[in-house]
């Protein structure tokens, strides 16, 4: 039964790749505005996008609460700053002991955490910063967080945003990076399960959906523009890859996380378009997907990634430049030095940790969203 179920959605996997060409077109054929006339910028996701939600974690001297390299910065705030100004935060100032608060234009942590799922005492998250960046490391769209469970999910942030928004500029850009922790989570509870692929591609859709009517509802409330990232192949991230290395995972999971990220993105394409032709939305899709693909290629064959008029000389694309707590030991779960307390530069490396990128690749990144956003306008 479960192959008959799998040869069915691999047929819609393939159908929705076709789909996908069409509804792209449709998507990226919007108009929007030139740089100086996007009134404002704001950002909605996990770790991906985070800028200092939990700014009060531990983190060493000078390393601020995000999810990239030492001194580093996310895709986000090179965004907000390349937009609309915003100034890129001192790591210098951090760690941060309650009740001060860091100074910090971008990150807007006043989507209050799940109190449940809260370490004790409390959550690391002072809930007072006003900025235009909501995004939450271990945010999923619709549940509690994957590892950092308190994590507001996109749901959550986006009805926060609403409280003090309710009728969004159609000048503002909106930006949303979600989706890969709906899959994680799936793969942390049901990694042994006989159905595990059929769960994930059905999570896959779940959060596909999940994310499209965050962004119509954004819609009903005035939003025009709204910029959508694909997610990467997460059978690239070192996670995944070292797990098979060390012998606790099947050769074939990477290959199992690659096809869920694709029907992700296949599905998110597709809602995308029927919330275009139902709101009048400008939505742009980013193919995040296509993009790690092409910088890996490039860093295989020994040749930088030149984009915007820039070269990115990646050396790594396997392991984390921020390391490992113990060696790889055949049979024993890999341990990571998280990229949150990390104290190494991007040293060419593409993942800073087991699941997240580089400051030199966040870099990247936000060359790629700016230049399509131009294309675009």
């Amino acid at each position: 039964m479960l192959k008959k179920v799998m040869k069915h959605i691999q047929r819609n996997i393939s159908r929705s790749a076709r789909l996908a060409v069409v509804c792209l077109s449709l998507v990226n054929s919007a108009h929007a505005i030139p740089f100086d006339r996007i009134s404002q910028v704001y950002f909605f996701g996990d770790s991906l996008s985070d800028s200092g939600y939990n700014d009060y974690f531990p983190t060493p001297p000078g390393k601020a609460p995000t999810f990239t390299t030492y001194e580093g910065y996310t895709w986000s705030q090179y965004v907000a700053r390349d937009i609309k100004g915003f100034a890129l935060t001192s790591p210098t100032q951090y760690p941060i002991t309650y009740p001060n608060l860091p100074n910090d234009e971008v990150t807007n942590n006043t989507t209050p955490p799940i109190q449940s799922q809260c370490p004790s005492p409390a959550c690391p998250v002072s809930g007072m910063l006003k900025g235009i960046d909501y995004a939450a490391g271990g945010s999923s769209t619709n549940s509690i967080g994957f590892g950092l469970k308190w994590a507001p999910s996109l749901h959550a942030q986006v009805n926060q945003f609403l409280t003090t928004h309710p009728t969004i500029d159609p000048n503002a850009m909106i930006f949303i990076w979600s989706g890969a922790n709906d899959l994680l989570t799936v793969f942390s509870t049901s990694s042994t399960s006989p159905i595990f692929q059929l769960l994930l591609l059905e999570t896959a859709n779940a959060a596909a959906k999940n994310i499209a009517e965050e962004i119509a509802l954004l819609s009903k409330h005035g939003a025009k523009r709204v910029v959508v990232l694909s997610l990467p192949n997460i059978g690239y991230t070192p996670f995944i890859n070292d797990l098979v290395t060390v012998g606790l995972a099947p050769p074939s999971l990477p290959g199992d996380m690659k096809t869920a990220t694709f029907t992700f993105n296949s599905m998110l394409n597709q809602e995308l378009g029927r919330v275009k032709a139902k709101y009048g939305t400008k939505i742009l899709y980013v193919d995040v997907y296509d993009l790690l693909d092409n910088v890996i290629l490039a860093t295989k064959a020994g040749k930088p990634y030149v984009i915007g008029g820039e070269s990115f000389y990646f050396t790594n694309y396997n392991s984390p430049v921020c390391g490992y707590v113990v060696p790889l030991t055949p049979g024993v779960l890999p341990s990571y030095v998280p990229a949150i307390v990390c104290t190494m530069g991007s040293n060419g490396y593409v993942f800073a940790d087991e699941l997240h990128p580089t400051d030199m690749a966040h870099r990247l990144l936000s060359i790629a969203v700016e230049q399509q956003i131009r294309r675009w306008i």
